[in-house]
């Protein structure tokens, strides 16, 4: 709890200032297929690293399992270090909220980032719920073929 905690308040207040900015920038000049390919693969990113974060945080047993848990653990943390990059880069792309970094007085709300590129949160947005909804139904097919085979 205390990690997603963290997660929820640090990633706007401290990956949008750092890094948003230069990911989006970064990508438009040298990511094959632009800003958009990008984050559609950063929103497909999110549900399998939070399914990682998941399963590495319930596989932790230090008591028996010192190396294995260490292992896990530090995949937790490579894990939530990527997400809390994603969601700096993610925060900058949003539509809502005042302009930043030279943005005009008067104009309409957002980052530069979301101005320049109006639709990629929903790019990034609709490919992490498209994510979910594809690991869902392969677990749930996981599950249902572990099943049978008990049976």
């Amino acid at each position: 709890m205390v990690l997603v905690l963290a997660f929820v308040a640090g990633v706007p207040a401290v990956g949008k200032e750092l890094w948003g900015r230069d990911v989006w920038r970064w990508a438009g000049a040298s990511w094959p297929g632009g800003v958009y390919n990008l984050a559609v693969l950063l929103g497909l990113a999110v549900p399998c690293l939070l399914l990682l974060l998941f399963a590495a945080l319930t596989s932790l047993d230090w008591q028996r399992y010192k190396a294995r848990s260490f292992a896990w653990a530090s995949a937790a943390f490579a894990g939530f270090s990527v997400l809390v990059a994603i969601g700096g880069a993610a925060a900058e792309t949003s539509p809502f909220g005042g302009g930043r970094r030279g943005a005009l007085r008067g104009t309409a709300g957002g980052t530069d980032t979301s101005r320049e590129y109006p639709g990629l949160w929903a790019a990034g947005g609709g490919a992490t719920l498209v994510g979910i909804l594809v690991l869902t139904v392969l677990i749930l097919l996981r599950e249902r073929t572990l099943r049978r085979s008990r049976r």
